[in-house]
């Protein structure tokens, strides 16, 4: 099924949550986001968007973008579970798979999750099963 770029887009502000639950968004947490782009999220669209761009491209861009402006991770998790509730079709059970894994890696970058992340992720797999 096509997904919009904004389907992608509001990939990035949750992945954003996730990365910066605890106040600040690593390095490291970017090179994960990056290793699952090639992996899983480039794989899952084969669209052109504005720009000639895939999916991944505009999750690591959007994603970049936050990061610039200090977005409030608690306002990108809003904002992912508002395009979520009224996108819910786009939520497939591979695609709700595909989301939990990234988030997953993201919070667990340093071999352990966080208090904070794994609060998130779990509101997040709550919130994706009632999709």
């Amino acid at each position: 099924m096509h997904k919009p770029q904004e389907f992608y887009e509001k990939l990035a502000y949750l992945f954003y949550s996730v990365a910066g639950i605890d106040g600040k968004v690593d390095s490291i947490e970017i090179k994960k986001l990056h290793e699952e782009v090639i992996s899983i999220w480039s794989q899952t669209d084969n669209d052109s968007h504005e720009f000639g761009t895939n999916g991944g491209v505009e999750i690591e861009a959007i994603f970049e973008w936050l990061e610039e402006e200090g977005y409030d991770s608690r306002d990108a998790w809003n904002d992912f579970k508002d395009y979520a509730k009224n996108n819910a079709y786009l939520f497939d059970q591979k695609m709700r798979n595909h989301i939990l894994h990234t988030c997953t890696e993201i919070a667990s970058i340093y071999y352990h999750i966080n208090k904070n992340e794994e609060e998130l992720i779990n509101k997040l797999k709550s919130f994706l099963s009632k999709l």
